[in-house]
């Protein structure tokens, strides 16, 4: 009794100094105060900056304006849009402090390149275990995400992933036991797992991994299976041409569809949830279409994004020899010397995740769909949002609507499955609950609720409905400290 008196007290704490960390419009950096007034005026399209162009404009037409108008408008800024500024768009890859040093014995590093090749340039500890302000500030500062999404991201690890108490969190496996305040964390709830646990955050038809469930993949859901990359590869039909923007967001995408149709016919387990499968799993696509790309100049001044092959090699891990074979080395993705970020002001937020499933699902509709297969190939039962809102909103509604899309990710995705999931690890849940609210439900309820427009309250039991899906377990802690078992069912 006496610990986790001690643990309740240590929550309080925190959670109070919480409050000053860097929540929606309030940074920790200070240097990024002038950025994000600046990407404010441009998120708004308020005086020079109301002609930008915009990535997914195209749902203008095609949606109605129902409160989610400005930010349709306004996400997906391209960075075409802005002059090249080559000393704003730099990134120190060189340097002793952030030049690429691949992975020492003991380093963490795990299913996410971007994530790992932070560790490898020194933006991330280079041991692979981050905290929550390194890891805003770092992709942030490197991949220009909003801090919307940054902290969205970053606190989910956090709380699911990492250690609550110290705020650390692994970019891959369970961490070296936490010292100090976060040690009692380890004591009560077990060791954290890091991002490789299954179906917490690392999700099925990722975009070069194999399934934790597949058949031959021996759980190993982190390394890149190189047959995965080739058929990437093959869909750029192998176009080696430096400079040249072959592995665009719409190709990324289709390869994603393959991928999900390949994953339904090979794994009984696969499953996919609103959060793990479609928040990140499928955005996934987005993000390597956006982060891993290389930005130059036109002819005209302004900024010019491609990903192209050589680039695409590096953010993976990947080499090609003279012959033309492909060798990976788990571990060692970089960015090369020659790349430049994209505009600071060209920000990626969570409104840009809601655009980028609508883009999905404009390829292929099974990608923003919910459920899996039922412990045989090719079973895949899908869950209408109908039956897990009461009829309150069905999935063609999500299919054609951000503003139902952005409500229906909140409520069934964070609501009512992230309490869930407390309940699971931690004995004082109002704690933790203060927490996600304040960092996680916040910023995906301000999206919900964009143009002031309240989201349609529905009561989900997405977690009832997951129960039938065998894929849908979590997968359990070696060791559950003394709170008990993480997650024994299914969501």
């Amino acid at each position: 009794m006496k610990a986790f008196a001690l643990l309740s007290i240590a929550i309080i704490g925190l959670l109070s100094s919480v409050q000053a960390f860097p929540a929606l419009g309030d940074p920790s950096s200070p240097q990024y105060g002038e950025f994000l007034k600046r990407a404010a005026e441009i998120k708004a399209g308020k005086g020079k900056f109301q002609n930008l162009i915009k990535r997914g404009s195209n749902f203008t037409q095609q949606t109605p304006d129902n409160g989610f108008g400005h930010r349709r408008l306004t996400a997906l800024i391209d960075p075409d849009s802005f002059k090249y500024n080559e000393k704003e768009q730099t990134v120190d890859l060189t340097s002793d402090e952030h030049k690429f040093i691949p992975p020492g014995p003991g380093d963490i590093r795990g299913p996410c390149p971007g994530l790992n090749l932070l560790a490898n340039h020194g933006y991330f500890n280079r041991n692979g275990v981050t905290n929550l302000a390194q890891g805003i500030d770092a992709i942030n500062k490197v991949f220009g995400v909003e801090y919307d999404l940054a902290l969205a991201l970053n606190a989910y690890a956090v709380v699911f992933n990492g250690n609550i108490l110290d705020l650390s969190w692994s970019i891959g496996g369970p961490p070296p036991a936490s010292k100090g305040l976060g040690a009692l964390e380890d004591i009560l709830a077990g060791p954290p797992q890091g991002i490789s646990a299954h179906n917490i955050y690392e999700g099925d038809a990722s975009i070069v991994r194999q399934d934790y469930y597949a058949p031959g993949s021996n759980y190993n859901n982190y390394d890149v299976h190189l047959p995965f990359f080739k058929d990437l590869l093959a869909l750029g039909n192998n176009d080696a041409t430096p400079g040249k923007d072959v592995y665009s967001a719409e190709l990324m995408l289709q390869h994603k569809a393959n991928r999900w149709h390949e994953s339904v016919a090979t794994n009984p387990f696969f499953f996919q949830s609103a959060f793990g499968g479609l928040v990140v799993t499928t955005a996934a696509e987005r993000f390597v279409a956006e982060f891993a790309a290389n930005n130059t100049v036109d002819d005209k001044g302004y900024n010019r994004i491609y990903l192209d092959e050589p680039n695409l090699l590096a953010f993976f891990g990947v080499e090609k020899d003279s012959n033309g074979e492909l060798h990976y080395t788990p571990g060692h993705e970089r960015l090369l010397p020659s790349w430049k970020r994209r505009p600071l002001a060209a920000t990626f937020g969570l409104d840009d995740i809601v655009l980028t499933l609508l883009n999905a699902a404009n390829v292929d509709p099974s990608l923003l769909s919910l459920g899996g297969n039922t412990g045989k190939v090719n079973s895949f039962a899908g869950v209408d949002a109908g039956d897990i809102t009461g009829g309150a909103i069905h999935t063609t509604d999500l299919l054609n609507d951000p503003q139902a899309l952005a409500c229906f990710l909140f409520q069934a995705g964070i609501e009512e499955v992230v309490p869930s999931y407390l309940n699971a690890i931690y004995k004082d849940t109002a704690k933790a609950l203060d927490f996600v609210g304040q960092n996680i439900k916040r910023p995906f309820q301000s999206l919900a609720e964009a143009g002031n427009n309240p989201c349609e309250r529905y009561n989900t039991n997405a977690t009832s409905y997951y129960d039938k899906y065998p894929g849908s377990k979590i997968q359990k802690k070696t060791d559950n400290g003394l709170v008990g078992t993480l997650l024994g069912g299914g969501y």
